[in-house]
């Protein structure tokens, strides 16, 4: 296969006439930015044997198929996204179970509305390419011979290449097919269902089971059950997987039990009044629908089946909602996984109410199903609201508290001041430095209550950060430490580019943890030096701040405890209000970084912060 760079062709400059005089020399076809043929020529129709209307507005198949490995797919989409022409051979299965290789070439385009369109153009090289691999005859020899395939058991990895195959009964290998794939063996249609199911038996390593019938060309049109079964090593990983198959029915019109069955699930799933469950088909089509959801849309059964899904959105908000849908829709991996996202629901008397939507995908033989899993959160809503509100509140109220309590302090802190200026005794003076102590104390703590009750509203104020500049600014700040000097400081910063944050509360992180530090270290002696690391490095898309230190360390018991607000591991003579981690740990949070602290009683603690880079908004420091 081959990429290359090349100049995007404008898709308006394709006319109908070129359109007309290429089909005449070439097999192509024109499909949008997700794989959707919006233009086939008449040679592409006549090469995989289908009318055009089947084809326009879906997949191409030949862009799905299961051909050599993901990793083609891989390679193929990620060359024409980034604007590269691919070529190389691709496979696509017909009707009847015969491959068909196709030396093939595709080109990005660029309308106007700036939409991505592909131009693919095929060249059938099927003969020549079975003469040259003569392994993929033998398959279709052997595909004849093994009559029965739920005579033999087949061995596969996760992209489901057969590794071996052996007769359950007289463990006959056959050898001939090892190296071929299950799906050369599967109509073409099933090939993304049994595609799905490998992925999640390797992924879960949990067993699953897969419905297919037999190729139409096949005799009886058989219906079988495959069982998939994980098989690991001694470290737990998934090896390979063991595939063996039954006949469940001579004829797939003959499954009575198998709608009874169906009939049940069906009772069950539209009785349902508690939650809002929605069954679409691979098109968003709904299929099904419940007790929970007409009473949710106000809508009847038949008033919603056969529309599409988007019916329920708000047309406020339809594309996005329609973004969400595709995007869940390509990231599912399987029936036992989904993806939630929020969007805004429309009932049928033009009401419009918030919903929480989990989509999980699921196989029925060949169909691929969606089941759209929905809550009524307006509940939820209106008390987050409040909860907000309530919280405003209390930050105004803690803010503005601590304000207005730092005047009376303030002016008992003159009144000191007089006072010491008074011929008064030694006992009284004593008093008095007692007093101005205990009256730091209160300032430093409605400081800090001022401090965190703003937290919220300066994430927002975002500045250029300097690290260097920052932390010898903040180490000047805590000079005045009891111990200071006698620390020894190591500082090492890698800063690689420009970082965003908000400077006021970055530089409350680095002082409260440097403060934190100096406050509980330990005494220097002839044998011992107090140090203290701080170590800053930018790392992808975010800071890792990491500062340690050689101190008295934290207790087991304490450690879970110490971002609690007003905790204070120790009160032995150590200045503190008890809120500065809790602060930190505000601001981290505030910021979407995350903290974590590692320390042992008497050897020292460390505390690691990483912080994203906020960059992405725009900001004149």
């Amino acid at each position: 296969m081959k990429v290359q760079k090349l100049e995007k062709i404008k898709f308006e400059e394709i006319s109908l006439e070129v359109l007309k005089v290429l089909g005449m020399h070439l097999t192509f076809t024109i499909t949008d930015n997700v794989g959707r043929v919006i233009y086939a020529n008449d040679n592409y129709c006549n090469l995989i044997g289908k009318p055009k209307n089947s084809i326009l507005g879906y997949g191409n198949d030949i862009l799905k198929s299961h051909l050599s490995t993901d990793k083609v797919y891989k390679e193929l989409w990620s060359a024409i996204n980034n604007g590269h022409s691919w070529k190389g051979v691709l496979c696509h299965k017909s009707k009847d179970c015969k491959n068909l290789w196709l030396e093939t070439a595709i080109y990005p385009m660029q309308s106007q509305n700036d939409n991505q369109k592909y131009i693919s153009i095929y060249e059938n090289i099927t003969d020549y390419y079975e003469l040259q691999n003569i392994s993929d005859t033998r398959v279709r020899e052997n595909k004849v011979a093994i009559k029965n395939i739920s005579d033999i058991t087949i061995a596969i990895n996760s992209r489901a290449k057969i590794l071996r195959a052996t007769d359950n009964e007289i463990s006959k290998d056959y050898d001939s097919i090892v190296g071929s794939y299950v799906y050369d063996f599967l109509d073409k249609d099933y090939h993304d269902a049994i595609r799905s199911k490998i992925k999640e038996v390797f992924s879960n390593k949990m067993p699953l089971d897969f419905q297919f019938t037999s190729c139409a060309s096949s005799s009886g049109n058989q219906l079988y059950i495959s069982y998939i079964e994980p098989v690991f090593n001694k470290s737990g990983e998934v090896t390979h997987a063991n595939i063996t198959t039954e006949v469940k029915t001579k004829d797939v019109r003959i499954l009575k039990r198998l709608k009874d069955i169906e009939t049940k699930y069906k009772a069950v799933l539209k009785s349902c009044e508690f939650g809002i469950i929605i069954v679409t088909d691979e098109d968003g089509t709904i299929k099904e629908w419940n007790k929970g959801a007409q009473l949710a849309f106000g809508y009847t059964e038949s008033e919603v089946i056969g529309r599409s899904l988007t019916m329920l959105i708000s047309k406020k908000y339809l594309e996005e909602g329609i973004k969400e849908l595709l995007k869940i829709k390509e990231t599912t991996g399987g029936h036992t996984r989904g993806e939630t996202t929020e969007l805004v629901g429309f009932k049928k008397n033009g009401e419009e109410f918030p919903v929480e939507l989990t989509i999980h995908e699921w196989y029925c033989g060949k169909d691929r199903y969606f089941s759209a899993i929905m809550l009524d959160v307006s509940k939820r809503k209106k008390l987050e609201k409040r909860l907000i509100q309530k919280t405003k509140d209390l930050e105004l109220f803690l803010y503005r508290s601590a304000h207005d309590l730092k005047a009376p302090i303030s002016s008992a802190e003159g009144l000191i001041e007089l006072i010491k200026h008074e011929d008064i005794d030694d006992i009284t003076k004593e008093l008095l430095e007692m007093l101005s102590t205990t009256l730091d104390q209160g300032k430093l703590l409605f400081n800090n209550l001022a401090f965190a009750a703003s937290i919220s509203e300066k994430k927002n104020e975002l500045n250029i950060i300097d690290f260097e500049k920052e932390i010898n600014k903040v180490l000047k700040m805590l000079s005045g430490l009891d111990n200071y000097e006698h620390i020894d400081f190591h500082i090492e910063i890698e800063q690689t580019k420009r970082f965003l944050s908000n400077r006021e509360l970055f530089c409350s992180i680095l002082q409260n943890l440097i403060q934190n530090a100096i406050i509980y270290s330990k005494a220097p002696s002839d044998d011992f030096c107090p140090k203290i690391n701080i170590d800053v490095k930018q790392i992808n898309n975010q800071v890792q701040l990491i500062v340690s230190d050689n101190g008295v360390g934290i207790s087991d018991k304490n450690k879970d405890k110490v971002f609690d607000i007003y905790h204070r591991a120790s009160n032995e003579g150590k200045q503190g209000t008890g809120l500065g981690l809790y602060i930190v740990k505000c601001i981290v949070e505030d910021l979407q970084g995350s903290i974590t602290v590692d320390s042992q009683l008497g050897v020292g603690t460390t505390f690691k912060i990483a912080i994203p880079n906020q960059q992405k908004h725009k900001q004149n420091d």
